[in-house]
């Protein structure tokens, strides 16, 4: 009779033992699937994001560039963009620097913003179409504050990259 017990006892302790790890496994495949299905939706958004420099130059102590939208995704979270430039100053020094964002009009130091946000490619109209965000089509002039200043006569590159990975980059004269 003591064995019958512990026989029984064995028994209850495999099938909770399987149970949990029927449980556990259960929840780790869910977890992989969620993982892949997000993982397939941010490819796609990548996939369906484009964006292209179509002019950086310098005017006076920024460097404005223009920025045009050409994919299908709406670009915003300009927070999370990176705006790198590699850049000469006056004295022929070499600099690399990543601008932080700010949303005033007029950036600090190092610092960069969107300026302007047109409709067309011809930067004539400005935005009405949910404006602060740059649609399918659209041209986000942003404008850049280096210090020191590039040099003039130099030649520089603008970096960017938007908030999904996608980046793009021309070079300008200082």
């Amino acid at each position: 009779m003591s064995n019958a017990i512990v026989a029984l006892f064995v028994i209850a302790l495999m099938i909770i033992a399987a149970l949990t790890w029927s449980q556990a496994a259960f929840s780790s495949f869910d977890s992989v699937s969620q993982s892949l299905k997000q993982m397939a939706q941010t490819t796609q958004e990548v996939n369906r994001t484009d964006i292209s420099i179509l002019d950086a130059q310098k005017q006076g102590a920024n460097v404005e560039v223009a920025v045009h939208n050409s994919g299908e995704v709406r670009l915003a979270q300009f927070a999370d963009w990176d705006v790198l430039v590699q850049y000469y100053d006056a004295n022929g020094d070499y600099y690399i620097r990543r601008l932080a964002h700010t949303d005033n009009s007029d950036p600090g130091d190092n610092e960069w913003t969107v300026n302007t946000i047109y409709s067309d490619q011809g930067m004539t109209q400005g935005e009405v179409y949910e404006p602060g965000i740059l649609n399918q089509g659209e041209v986000a002039q942003l404008k850049l504050k280096l210090s020191p200043q590039t040099g003039n006569g130099t030649t520089n590159l603008v970096s960017i990259s938007t908030f999904n990975g996608v980046n793009t980059s021309a070079q300008f004269q200082g």
